[in-house]
């Protein structure tokens, strides 16, 4: 949806800018060359041929919306963020393992919708959310996942190529490993498209990851299983980068 958004704002903003070049500076400007006029017909070929494009694939993905079930009042907390659940577990408002209980339970409602998932830890984790819940003095425990390119030992590392799809990591990445000193306990890795090349995240070994808000939407890429599974408020913390990219008044798009 942002897309056409954007790709909206190209086309009028430079269909408009040719054209006001042309009414303003008729002799002085480079208006009528042939590289400004064949830059014009290729900006508005590009903005018809994304909106015939659009239309095409809404036929069939709009008809795939299936919302997702709403929070339960009983796991509100999991809106909150990841500082404000470790000062629960620290103050002893909320136990750790009540809040990886509900992270696992959340997890299961909304994977089968937005297929986020590639492994889980899920007994592992509850365990250790009960050590801890019994030594709380060390420090809060917050439950996390991260994509399926960050290693967790024992769990997959396929990084959604099919010769690897047996392939489990050894050890863990340093991010996680910096998770785990700091007391977070890591739940799943999430899916990711192949070797994290693409910006929808789709591979051959674990399927596509779909939007949350729209599942015949792109989630993005490549940390869609990630931020998915963060929207869909079914982990506290996650490894995913999130931006947005906005239309401007100038002739280039900002990263």
């Amino acid at each position: 949806m942002e897309r056409k958004a954007v790709v909206g704002g190209i086309g009028k903003r430079n269909s408009t800018t040719f054209s006001s070049c042309v009414r303003n500076n008729p002799v002085k400007s480079n208006c009528h060359s042939p590289a400004a006029i064949l830059k014009g017909l290729i900006i508005l070929f590009r903005y018809y041929l994304d909106r015939i494009i659009d239309f095409i694939f809404s036929l069939f993905w709009d008809g795939k919306y299936e919302a997702l079930p709403d929070l339960e009042k009983n796991f509100n907390f999991l809106a909150e963020s990841a500082t404000s659940l470790a000062r629960k577990i620290k103050s002893r408002q909320l136990k750790s393992e009540d809040l990886v209980r509900a992270c696992i339970e959340r997890i299961k409602v909304v994977n089968p919708v937005i297929n986020a998932v590639t492994d889980e830890r899920f007994e592992e984790a509850l365990k250790e959310a009960c050590e801890v819940d019994m030594k709380i003095e060390e420090g809060p425990s917050v439950p996390f996942t991260a994509k399926e390119s960050h290693q967790v030992a024992g769990l997959l590392n396929t990084l959604g190529i099919q010769a690897r799809r047996y392939i489990r990591a050894c050890t863990d990445a340093e991010c996680v490993r910096l998770l785990r000193e700091a007391g977070a306990i890591p739940l799943a890795v999430t899916n990711v498209p192949e070797i994290n090349k693409w910006q929808e995240t789709r591979n051959m070994v674990f399927g596509q990851t779909n939007n949350p808000y729209h599942p015949g939407r792109t989630c993005g890429g490549s940390s869609g299983g990630e931020a998915a599974l963060s929207a869909s408020f079914a982990t506290p913390i996650s490894l995913c980068n999130v931006y947005s990219i906005y239309s401007t008044t100038h002739e280039t798009l900002p990263l």
